[in-house]
């Protein structure tokens, strides 16, 4: 056995062949050493002995240098089979993000030329080329897992899922917008832009009947790709955000940029489009016709659910069209029955507004709009059918309510509205029309039951202005009408669940919300004070104390100052109200103040404490009281009350929220806080003045246009 064992580095390849000899073929074997007897490893052989120390040493020289260059050559073998391949895969993965690139230029291009067609194409190239750059980056090998080049490879593959997502979403972008154009241009030249799909002159007006079921009806098909449009561009978004865009190769960076900028833009416009789409198209009698209820409150009365019921109108829209507009006055429903109507009115009603029966006109009571919706409906159907002897052929089955900010904003949009030879402008048309409907109809020797008569010919003046406007005015109207349902100064009900599941999720119902923290709801019903409430000054203040040992305190006081010098003008008087004060539920009151019998007028001019009524409603505890102002007065209500465990042990997890909604119709109450609680403030939204951070005192003062949602986080 041989004392030296072969490796991988020194065992040739092949076998080794005996070494040449001199001895003839033919010579005899026995002059050969004998193979099959050990040799000493010390006996060398004739041939075996060099012949001089230089022979000896050169054949192990030669030997080394041979397996040197033989390790370098494979290392360099081994070095290619591994890079060459990963080159070539990046160099194909950046050749596909450039070809990405100028199918997106392209498709700019073609999209400002109204190629649609083109740039869709070109479009779903870009996204095919991405898909590419994606499977190309698996066959990286083992570079994906180093540190830098692992970085590198990823991102990409990241940037070209977030690429890819974008593009396929701008495709059914594209496929929708080219439908709206469709329907819309009537086979006209319009000019493409990410606001306007029709010409920037063309108006509303213009479309006939058949121009509008074809726009109804490709909107309704597409509506489906129009959600998933969105979904995509919500996807398409995040996966970008994730990108680390300063390690994102610049040829793939360079192609997603111009999509990338404009996915937030696109993504507000999708989530303000589609639920406007999916309420619109319902409204507008599409696929079936619909009937409305639709009544303007007058917000100077106001009531728990928005101003007092003055006019009642329905309207019904059969794809897109009007094909009833018909507005009156509420006591034309409300006194024909008024012999055979038997509801029972809410107690406060009856004990300060001094009615016996509860008819359309206080149907709003409620302050959460859908349950003062079912019962508008349900008395408005009743009291028709009661009329008429007969039953709705086609009952309303969708309530909406409009508050006189609404009409203050379109007027400002589309200019003044001239009706029997009368200028209504923004800054005075409720003045105007409360004359007109008050004083105005008397004066002009109208009967009573057309005195109202203006309003349904002021709607028709506006509808028809509305519907001459250009193109290019009309996200003006959608901007408007969706702040409008932002602000309560449009509330829609609906017995259709898929409509009225879309408002809900909208928040468009003007429902009212959870208590998921502290609550503070104010809520006035003017109780025969005229329109008194146009002249009322009201703000609130709302002070929590939550350092007392005995739990958290809760104050919160009303000052309101009625602005009417006396009581020579025909709209106000003294304020009269019953107000309703919403808290968490399981507060617990522990005295109020102002709270009166009655007023003046009614008690000997003397003030006659009142009692505050307790009670549960809506989820939360209830505080109610009446109380009322003079003329060039001011006056204060408050109710002090412990709040719940609930909300303590918020505070004590050192979180804290305040939700205050906003009464439908009060757009101009302002409310003050004052909070303080046993811990440094952290954080707050919305923040406080700069100079009032590093104490445990949350200061802020804002208006009742919407709801508003306060939360501070504790050291």
């Amino acid at each position: 056995m041989s004392l030296h064992t072969p490796n991988f580095l020194t065992c040739p390849a092949f076998p080794e062949l005996p070494p040449a000899s001199d001895q003839a073929p033919n010579e005899p074997a026995s002059t050969q050493p004998n193979r099959g007897e050990p040799v000493s490893p010390f006996e060398k052989t004739a041939e075996e002995k060099p012949a001089s120390t230089q022979s000896a040493v050169a054949p192990k020289v030669r030997s080394r240098h041979r397996t040197g260059w033989w390790i370098f050559g494979m290392a360099v073998i081994v070095a290619v089979i591994v890079t060459v391949p990963a080159v070539l895969t990046l160099i194909k993965a950046g050749a596909a993000a450039t070809a990405a690139k100028n199918y997106v230029q392209s498709a700019q291009t073609k999209i400002q030329q109204l190629d649609i067609a083109g740039a869709q194409i070109d479009l779903k190239a870009a996204s095919s080329q991405l898909s590419l750059v994606r499977t190309t980056l698996l066959g990286v090998g083992m570079w994906r897992d180093l540190p830098f080049s692992g970085t590198q490879i990823r991102a990409m593959e990241d940037a070209a899922s977030a690429g890819i997502s974008t593009l396929d979403s701008a495709v059914d972008i594209l496929d929708v917008a080219s439908t709206i154009i469709e329907a819309l241009q009537g086979g006209q030249e319009a000019t493409w832009g990410l606001n306007v799909g029709i010409p920037s002159t063309r108006k509303f007006s213009e479309l006939t009947a058949q121009d509008k079921l074809q726009l109804l009806q490709r909107l309704y098909n597409q509506l489906p790709r129009l959600r998933l449009a969105r979904d995509k561009m919500s996807l398409a978004l995040e996966l970008w955000r994730r990108v680390p865009q300063d390690q994102l190769a610049s040829p793939l960076k360079s192609a997603l940029k111009p999509m990338a900028e404009t996915l937030p833009m696109l993504q507000r416009s999708l989530d303000e489009a589609v639920p406007l789409i999916e309420v619109i198209l319902p409204l507008a009698g599409y696929p079936d016709a619909r009937r409305f209820l639709v009544v303007l409150q007058n917000a100077d009365e106001l009531r728990p659910g928005g101003g007092f019921i003055g006019n009642v109108g329905t309207i019904t829209t059969v794809a897109g069209d009007f094909k009833e507009f018909e507005f009156t006055d509420v006591y034309n429903i409300d006194n024909p029955v008024s012999g055979v109507w038997r509801e029972e009115p809410p107690a406060p009603l009856k004990k300060y507004l001094g009615v016996q029966k509860w008819f359309l006109r206080d149907a709003n009571w409620s302050p959460d709009f859908p349950t003062s919706a079912e019962t508008v409906l349900d008395f408005y159907i009743r009291e028709v059918e009661m009329q008429t002897h007969q039953k709705l052929p086609l009952p309303p089955d969708t309530y909406v309510a409009l508050e006189p900010g609404l009409f203050e904003s379109l007027l400002r949009l589309v200019g003044p509205l001239t009706v029997n030879g009368i200028t209504f402008e923004a800054d005075n048309f409720f003045e105007k029309l409360e004359f007109e409907v008050e004083v105005g109809w008397h004066q002009k020797g109208l009967a009573v039951t057309a005195r109202k008569d203006i309003v349904s010919r002021l709607g028709e003046e506006l509808m028809a202005k509305l519907m001459a406007l250009p193109s290019a005015r009309w996200p003006e109207i959608l901007d408007l009408l969706t702040q409008a349902l932002e602000r309560k100064q449009i509330m829609v009900y609906s017995r259709q669940p898929e409509l009225r599941k879309v408002l809900e999720m909208r928040n468009w119902t003007a429902a009212a919300k959870p208590a998921l923290g502290d609550f503070l709801w104010v809520v006035d019903a003017n109780m025969a004070a005229l329109k008194t409430d146009g002249a009322m000054k009201k703000a609130v203040k709302y002070e929590l104390d939550a350092t007392d040992p005995k739990g958290s305190k809760a104050t919160v006081t009303l000052t309101y100052t009625n602005t009417a010098k006396d009581f020579s003008d025909y709209r106000y008087t003294r304020y009269r109200s019953y107000t309703r004060v919403y808290v968490p539920e399981g507060s617990e009151l522990l005295g109020t103040q102002g709270a009166q019998d009655d007023d003046f007028n009614k008690t000997g001019g003397r003030y006659v404490p009142g009692k505050a009524d307790v009670f549960k409603e809506l989820g939360k505890t209830v505080y109610g009281a009446f109380w009322s102002v003079e003329p060039n007065k001011t006056a204060t209500l408050s109710f002090t009350y412990r709040l719940p465990e609930s909300v303590v042990q918020q505070i004590k997890e050192k979180k804290y929220r305040l939700d205050w909604p906003k009464q439908p119709g009060a757009d101009k109450v302002s409310l003050t806080l004052e909070l303080l609680f046993d811990k440094k403030i952290k954080s707050a939204v919305p923040a406080e003045d700069q100079n009032k951070w590093g104490d445990a005192r949350y200061e802020n003062k804002t208006d009742s246009l919407t709801d508003r949602v306060f939360v501070t986080t504790l050291d």
